[in-house]
């Protein structure tokens, strides 16, 4: 613990380098997020019981809920159906785009946008597929139009929950449930129509000819052993016919710890090899066939070779197996089901497939048994490409008791008889009672992960205004800003939470700008609301890098998208939403 009086330079050193680290991405944000709070105990600038008390804030407590509500309704309701009536008659992707952005915006303004990204992956995809349109020139914009949707109202996206409880922290009225409905709506509006005509023009197809889907097809290193039975061993590479191989090539051979690439026509196999060839997924089962010398190394280990099928995974963002490693967990006895292939950031991964660490966004390649989809379904690890998995139909009796406790107790809560807590408490009871939700569902929606950041980043926010951090920083980088006009005061607030939340996170970017704006409105009589209302939209403008939110990462890879490709449309989008707001803010608050 250090003297009071430097507690202030300690919480902004802590906080960049939470920053930095961040950026790097070396580690899990939780992590990051907890030792950063830990960081902040120990040079005293908060307590374990600031930590704590952050298990009581209405605003988490919102978001956990809202997270549970949105997966009973997933589960229990036939939204693909409904999808598929919607778009039975589209078939340009301008006009998909439009009827795509309207349906996901709206139900991201009321439900967590990340469940709903996640069920609509491989509807888009498959849909794609089926009216030969590249799918990357259709997720891209998914993911764009949920960010979007939960700017509209108060619990769209956390971000604006998070926000609403420091507020409350502080001392101040909170923002009102609509009080983001009319620019978030304006936004929305403008955005989807500059998606339509813009991503199918913008998005580089991956598809294509011939010459561009085999310089973009979606390669694997599969990972291969020689069967006992093989007559390979004493052979080298030409003489066994392991080159020129259609759809495939040799890459690697891992010998003990030794890694032979390139691999040279006249090297000798040896039984214990395990081979590495890079290819298309649509080759596996032909490579198999044609190399009866060879098997894939763990369908054998694991007794996968009948009823195996291949599928492709995304390891979504509440997975229990983000950086953890194949071996660590289980993974075969967990999934029924083997890994054969990772993809990454729009790379095949190399080396032991077992020993790599997997990663949020990652796309598997698996030979999976016949419990795999069933053992999915308890867990929620993955989303399923091409391949939609089976929901549980409510009967009529329990979906008219659900419609009529959540429209009566929304009603109650607009009313102001009770508050949005008691609301939501109100429809997840009714949801409990009818079974839409359970103790399984919760295990898996509920993340642990989640909850650490939220409550460290209460940490943050409040180690900024108790220590006087937010004020150094106000009098030092704002020194000026009483001769700013007020529009261009707001635009920095907003600017400078854009570019947070498109590098960390947006928790981390409302965490830390809260009491930089709270101060700032302070000093230069700016009204909060303006203030605000210009963080939240800044940190949830979230759309020229993968990493500024879940759901575009969720997309990356499906998409075989680049960095660029996001920067160059998200930088149009961005540019749309901050001007769009910002006129709004100044006819509402500054005119």
């Amino acid at each position: 613990m250090i003297n009071p009086e430097y507690h202030s330079i300690a919480t902004l050193i802590i906080i960049f380098i939470m920053i930095g680290v961040l950026v790097l991405d070396r580690y899990k944000t939780s992590l990051v997020f907890l030792f950063s709070a830990a960081a902040l105990m120990i040079v005293g600038a908060v307590n374990a019981l600031d930590f704590l008390e952050g298990f009581s804030n209405p605003s988490i407590s919102k978001i956990f809920l809202l997270i549970i509500i949105t997966a009973g309704i997933n589960e229990s309701f036939d939204l693909i159906g409904g999808l598929n009536k919607l778009f039975s008659k589209v078939k340009s992707p301008n006009g998909f785009i439009i009827r795509l952005g309207g349906s996901v915006a709206f139900l991201s303004a009321f439900m967590n946008n990340t469940p709903v990204v996640n069920v609509m992956i491989p509807f888009v995809y498959q849909w794609g597929k089926s009216n030969k349109i590249d799918p990357s020139k259709l997720l891209m914009p998914l993911s764009f139009a949920a960010i979007m949707g939960g700017v509209i109202t108060l619990i769209g996206t956390s971000t604006n929950l998070l926000l609403n409880g420091l507020i409350e922290d502080a001392g101040l009225a909170p923002l009102g449930f609509f009080d983001f409905t009319l620019p978030g709506i304006m936004i929305a509006v403008v955005g989807i129509l500059a998606l339509a005509f813009l991503a199918p023009r913008m998005l580089r197809s991956n598809e294509g000819d011939d010459v561009e889907a085999e310089s973009n097809r979606r390669e694997y290193l599969i990972e291969m052993r020689l069967a006992k039975e093989s007559t390979y061993p004493g052979l080298s590479i030409e003489e066994a016919e392991l080159r020129n191989l259609e759809g495939f090539y040799l890459s690697e051979i891992i010998r003990g710890k030794r890694h032979i690439t390139p691999v040279p026509p006249t090297e000798i196999l040896e039984q214990e090899d395990v081979l590495l060839f890079a290819g298309d997924t649509k080759q596996i089962t032909s490579l198999t066939d044609k190399l009866p010398g060879l098997e894939l190394a763990k369908t054998h280990k694991f007794n996968l070779v009948e009823n195996t099928s291949y599928v492709e995974v995304i390891i979504t963002q509440n997975s229990t197996l983000d950086r953890q490693t194949a071996k660590n967990i289980s993974f075969r006895q967990k999934f029924d089901a083997a890994i054969i292939g990772i993809h990454r950031k729009g790379e095949k991964l190399s080396g032991k497939i077992g020993s790599i660490n997997l990663r949020v966004g990652d796309v598997l390649l698996l030979a999976a048994g016949p419990r795999f989809i069933e053992l999915n379904t308890n867990s929620g690890d993955f989303i399923i490409l091409e391949r939609l998995e089976s929901y549980e139909s409510l009967p009529l009796r329990s979906k008219a008791i659900f419609a009529f406790g959540a429209i009566g107790s929304i009603l109650l809560s607009s009313f102001g008889l009770i508050n949005f807590l008691e609301c939501l408490l109100i429809i997840m009871a009714v949801q409990v009672a009818t079974k839409m939700v359970y103790s399984g569902l919760i295990t898996k929606v509920v993340s642990l992960d989640l909850l650490i950041i939220l409550l460290s980043s209460l940490c943050l926010g409040e180690s900024l205004i108790n220590t006087g951090a937010s004020d150094l920083i106000t009098n030092s980088v704002f020194a000026n800003a009483s001769l700013w006009s007020p529009i261009f005061t707001i635009s920095v607030i907003f600017g400078a939470s854009w570019i947070l939340t498109s590098f960390v996170t947006n928790i981390a970017a409302v965490s830390i700008m809260f009491p930089i704006a709270y101060s700032l409105a302070i000093t230069s009589g700016i009204s909060y609301e303006a203030m605000f209302l210009s963080t939240a939209f800044g940190a949830s403008c979230s759309f020229i890098t993968p990493y500024a939110y879940q759901t575009n990462l969720m997309v990356l890879e499906i998409g075989k998208y680049k960095f660029l490709d996001y920067f160059k449309l998200g930088f149009i989008l961005s540019i749309l939403y901050a001007a769009i707001l910002l006129t709004y803010l100044y006819m509402k608050y500054l005119a």
